[in-house]
């Protein structure tokens, strides 16, 4: 059994988590699905502002096209779109778009924390390099 497998087989919590793993995300997801959760890779590797992130957020999650792009807009999709089943989001690329727009990131680690109290269905995984430095030392290790 691999380390996600066991995180997942022990009920791990709806919440936002950094990870420093470096499975390829096709592979995460056949683990995820395994699992029996579902899977979204949100990849904002070479964003740069709000508009892309929530342009990736809308294929990424399968808005419906009525998405506003804007952060109310959002936070309502995503509870829109709760089946209260467990729903893993890697991440990737967080970090690259931390560096050009904190604002973003900020808000959009609110949106899932919020998300993840209300619906009891996210787990936001952070991917991150296992050396990374530590931009977001609020959030656990997983």
């Amino acid at each position: 059994m691999t380390e996600l497998h066991a995180l997942l087989d022990a009920g791990l919590r709806p919440g936002v988590y950094r990870w420093g793993s470096s499975l390829p995300a096709e592979q995460v997801g056949r683990q995820v699905a395994a699992a029996g959760w579902g899977f979204v890779q949100l990849d904002t590797t070479g964003l740069v502002d709000k508009a892309g992130f929530l342009d990736v957020c809308a294929t990424a999650f399968d808005l419906p096209r009525w998405f506003g792009r804007n952060w109310d807009a959002l936070a309502d999709s995503l509870s829109d779109r709760s089946t209260g089943e467990p729903e893993l989001v890697l991440w990737d690329g967080w970090r690259e778009l931390l560096d050009h727009d904190q604002d973003t990131v900020d808000v959009a680690l609110q949106i899932f924390s919020e998300d993840t109290s209300e619906s009891g269905q996210l787990r936001v995984f952070l991917r991150e390099a296992e050396d990374a430095p530590d931009l977001v030392s609020n959030l656990p290790v997983v």
